[in-house]
């Protein structure tokens, strides 16, 4: 199996990314309610808190692979990883690809390339388990969001109607 821990160093010092603990749930859980909540602060129609709850985080915690980032014992960003996401990608799923999940970094650690540089960790840790590519969903309508994503190396493959709520799917192939 792949590494599960890295390590980054920024103009704000070191962060450590490791994969979850299952007594981590209310970490994850507060970094994405933050989230959320600045997303409704900035009228960004993404993620909602009460989508968030203890109970999704051990679920989470039970059907994926989380990642967390650390900056001296505080949770600051998170991701998750899966390995079929038929929800999304409905007869182009498929299990050899790695499914990004809840991309997040704390607002006052933004700007420091950190979401850029657990994409990446998480390509190389896809790569390790022998996986063909990595696929994401983002919400079609925040270019800049987009953006991000094909900044990272993401090809658009297809937008999706998910009963109202569109999403463009990318992927990036590793072979």
């Amino acid at each position: 199996m792949g590494n599960t821990a890295a390590t980054f160093s920024t103009e704000q010092g070191l962060f450590e990314l490791k994969a979850a603990e299952p007594d981590q749930a209310g970490e994850m859980l507060s970094l994405l309610k933050e989230a959320a909540e600045v997303m409704e602060r900035q009228g960004l129609k993404q993620w909602s808190p009460s989508l968030f709850s203890l109970d999704l985080m051990k679920q989470y915690l039970t059907e994926r692979e989380v990642f967390i980032l650390w900056h001296s014992d505080v949770a600051v960003g998170m991701f998750t990883l899966q390995y079929g996401d038929p929800a999304y990608w409905g007869e182009q799923d498929d299990p050899s690809y790695g499914y990004l999940h809840r991309l997040t970094v704390r607002a006052p650690y933004r700007g420091l390339e950190l979401g850029t540089k657990m994409i990446a960790f998480a390509e190389s840790y896809l790569l390790s388990k022998g996986k063909q590519g990595f696929r994401l969903d983002c919400v079609s309508h925040l270019p800049t969001l987009n953006q991000f994503y094909q900044r990272q190396g993401f090809l658009f493959v297809a937008e999706q109607d998910m009963g109202g709520r569109f999403v463009n799917l990318y992927e990036k192939r590793f072979m």
